[in-house]
């Protein structure tokens, strides 16, 4: 069976989704959609596919099978609802919502529509984040006691005056926590657990917007470990975000963008650095490849085929969005804030 995608935005990160469905074999992009016609015009031409003005005509074609929403945060819930009501699979760019009430109705909506929903978390898929992830399970860095996400990232003020929805609120959701940083706080989820409790700063230091460009949040576990998260776009040129992870027997330090994996060990004699090709959107939001998207897409059309969930779904993608929201509290409050919380906690 080949599966056929649609595109609904053109933007920046449509032509990394385009590559990637253009990687994987017995599929096939047949459907572009944006408000721009000819931004859509452009995809078709490279990638093949017809472009269309208006989302709800791609919706209404029958040989589209799965949608990808390359489309402003505050259109990812709405947008999962029309295309899980036209049958069609949804892969959503992060962040998966501004909310975790949107969240919540994104999933239910893929669960009656019996359609599969995923969230772009393609480090989840990268080679050394895998590696990273087996060690930590199957205890070789013993028992975790600190771990920490760090991402220093610079964003220009050309940068948020470039789209009206981009540093609001209502529209992006947040700033660095939601849109740069949320990267990395996934992979810390994904390697390290849900932290139960969260007390969480942020402030707007060095742009004109409403949504913070600089954050930092105290983690803790059930288990008695601790973890930090520091996020910014103030740092000037910007730097390749980190996790750091150490445990009783040894530590990880993942410099994600740069591509290298440190392993320290109580025995020095096992202490090595993994390296491998990397790229990173620290200064330049563009400066990614396709690869770790080409490997999450193919999970996601496997899920299809095999009529299961993709590894990471609407559950999945809504873990980042808790911990995010619960650090908007715990600053707006001044408080701890315990996960989970209800949401009429505001």
């Amino acid at each position: 069976m080949k599966l056929k995608f649609g595109i609904i935005g053109a933007g920046n990160i449509a032509p990394v989704h385009a590559t990637a469905i253009q990687n994987i074999k017995d599929v096939e992009l047949v459907a572009v959609a944006a408000n721009h016609l000819e931004r859509a015009q452009a995809l078709t031409s490279q990638f093949g596919g017809v472009a269309y003005r208006d989302y709800k005509e791609l919706l209404s074609q029958s040989d589209v099978d799965i949608v990808t929403l390359c489309v402003p945060h505050f259109l990812h819930a709405p947008l999962t609802l029309e295309a899980a009501a036209a049958g069609k699979h949804v892969i959503c760019e992060k962040p998966m919502a501004i909310s975790l009430a949107e969240c919540d109705t994104m999933i239910a909506a893929c669960n009656k529509a019996h359609v599969n929903l995923g969230i772009i978390f393609q480090g989840r898929f990268e080679p050394l984040a895998i590696k990273l992830k087996k060690a930590i399970d199957s205890g070789e860095l013993g028992r975790l006691l600190w771990v920490s996400a760090n991402v220093f990232w610079h964003r220009t003020d050309a940068y948020y005056d470039s789209a009206p929805w981009r540093g609001t609120w209502a529209s992006e959701g947040g700033g660095v926590l939601i849109n740069q940083a949320i990267h990395a706080l996934d992979l810390l989820l994904w390697l390290t657990g849900t932290p139960t409790r969260v007390i969480g700063r942020i402030q707007t230091l060095n742009h004109q917007i409403e949504v913070e460009d600089c954050a930092m949040a105290m983690l803790e576990y059930a288990n008695g470990q601790m973890g930090i998260i520091q996020a910014t776009t103030v740092a000037i040129p910007g730097f390749p975000e980190r996790i750091e992870i150490y445990g009783s027997e040894g530590s990880a330090i993942y410099h994600k963008g740069q591509g290298q994996l440190e392993w320290h060990f109580n025995d020095a004699s096992r202490n090595h650095v993994d390296k491998v090709e990397a790229s990173s959107g620290a200064a330049q939001p563009m400066d990614i490849t396709a690869a770790a998207h080409t490997a999450q897409f193919k999970d996601f059309v496997e899920a299809v085929l095999e009529h299961r969930a993709p590894s990471v779904d609407g559950k999945a993608g809504r873990s980042s969005i808790e911990l995010i929201e619960a650090i908007y509290r715990s600053s707006r409050k001044n408080i701890p804030i315990d996960i989970p919380f209800q949401e009429d906690e505001a």
